[in-house]
């Protein structure tokens, strides 16, 4: 299972290199940022689809667009002086807080549903 957990963290790792290159693009005409866009997503996709083939979809998703979502955004505070208040830090720690309640470990077994 850690494995997941490191190929997940590579495909983050790249989502957000591409997210993070949109801004020097200039809408597609700056080729060198946009190569790296284009290289980035592809990367975290096909991370994405090898993670999907053999563990739960919306977890690995839910991790995947979570995860980089909160990084991205604090990127964007840090590096690009974005706008930033309190509502936009407890929606940044509420994802937080889902990205940790979708790791733990269920009290129900898979099969019926009984407590363990």
């Amino acid at each position: 299972m850690k494995n997941v957990y490191l190929w997940l963290g590579i495909a983050i790792i790249f989502e957000v290199i591409g997210a993070t290159f949109m801004k020097f693009t200039d809408g597609f005409s700056n080729w060198g940022p946009t190569l790296i866009v284009i290289l980035s997503y592809a990367i975290a996709l096909l991370f994405y689809i090898f993670l999907t083939k053999d563990h739960d979809l919306g977890i690995i998703n839910a991790l995947w667009s979570g995860g980089g979502t909160v990084i991205i955004a604090v990127a964007g505070i840090l590096l690009f002086q974005e706008s930033t208040s309190l509502i936009k830090l407890l929606a940044i720690k509420l994802i937080v807080i889902g990205i940790i309640g979708l790791n733990t470990k269920s009290r129900y077994r898979k099969e019926g549903g009984n407590v363990s």
